[in-house]
């Protein structure tokens, strides 16, 4: 049989009139298009970006996550895949933990699961990795409000790749939709957003800190964020690359003093006040929100009452 055409399979975003042919769409065709080249198949691009737009489109930060789908790579997966990732948490599937969408290889359905990257997990801890992924998940579980009867915390499906092996035992929390009874486009909404919600819970209760200052629950909200965009390792290099590897606040830089030694060696602080960040629907500019500070000022201007004021901080080597 010939590869369906471009035709056929228009753009998501042109004709996808609800969320259900995202999940419908390949359940009906994925097993025929399998069995055709996979090189310039429609089907294979659609979950490479037009799937994963449609979804990103719901999300209401799209500068902080980023959705992303699979049909395998370079060959057609058992269990393809679109999935949402906190770039805070992680940017790419093969770490971290996730909200993903996990068709079964018989296609007769697909799950919504709070699930883990297992690439990384496969290559850390070989044989034990399954045994990992079901401790982490368990632990992940304790950590979060839901009602039993209304999610799976194990998941089939019906594959023995290694991969699907490893997805089976990393799943939290899950949600079934079977192939001949999906939501709607209302109910699927309402779901992505609760799964989002339990992503968010997981990623604060993740996040730990010590403060002599009681917090209100909301507050210790915004400080575990905070942190969390302070250490996002690709945020810090694109924020180092755009100012450079000169203190904001004193001038010192590293190779001055340290010579080669010191080298790109700077930190980034996120300036945008605690007070101010809202949770979930964090925008991050790397210009204007944050700076660079050598380690001193970096650990001078977290005592200040104000850990966003920059000018507070210059004034204060000024007089001293």
């Amino acid at each position: 049989m010939p590869t369906i055409s471009r035709s056929k399979f228009q753009s998501t975003i042109d004709v996808m009139s609800n969320l259900e042919n995202i999940l419908q769409e390949p359940l009906e065709n994925y097993q025929i298009e399998k069995s055709k080249s996979f090189a310039g198949n429609a089907l294979a691009h659609k979950f490479r970006h037009d799937y994963p737009a449609a979804i990103e489109n719901l999300l209401i930060d799209k500068t902080r996550y980023k959705v992303i789908g699979s049909p395998g790579k370079g060959n057609w997966t058992d269990c393809p895949w679109i999935a949402i990732l906190d770039t805070l948490i992680t940017e790419t599937a093969q770490k971290g933990y996730y909200p993903v969408f996990l068709f079964k290889s018989d296609m007769t359905g697909v799950y919504l699961s709070l699930n883990q990257g297992v690439t990384d997990v496969i290559e850390n801890y070989k044989r034990e990795a399954k045994s990992v992924l079901k401790l982490r998940a368990e632990d992940f579980r304790a950590k979060l409000n839901y009602n039993d009867a209304e999610y799976s915390t194990e998941i089939n499906l019906e594959s023995k790749t290694i991969n699907a092996r490893h997805y089976q035992a990393g799943n939290i929390l899950a949600k079934y939709y079977p192939k001949d009874n999906l939501p709607t486009e209302t109910a699927l909404k309402k779901d992505i957003k609760t799964f989002l919600e339990f992503y968010e819970a997981l990623a604060y209760s993740d996040t730990s800190f010590s403060s002599h200052i009681e917090q209100s629950h909301f507050e210790t909200k915004q400080i575990r964020l905070h942190w969390r965009i302070e250490r996002n390792t690709s945020l810090s290099k694109k924020v180092k690359k755009l100012k450079g590897y000169t203190c904001e606040a004193c001038n010192m830089n590293f190779v001055d003093k340290y010579g080669s030694l010191g080298e790109q060696y700077i930190e980034a602080h996120h300036l945008r006040p605690i007070s101010e960040l809202e949770i979930g629907k964090v925008k991050i500019d790397i210009e204007n929100d944050f700076a660079v500070l050598c380690s001193n000022c970096h650990s001078m201007i977290h005592r200040m009452d104000d850990p966003s004021d920059l000018e507070g901080l210059r004034d204060c080597i000024k007089k001293s």
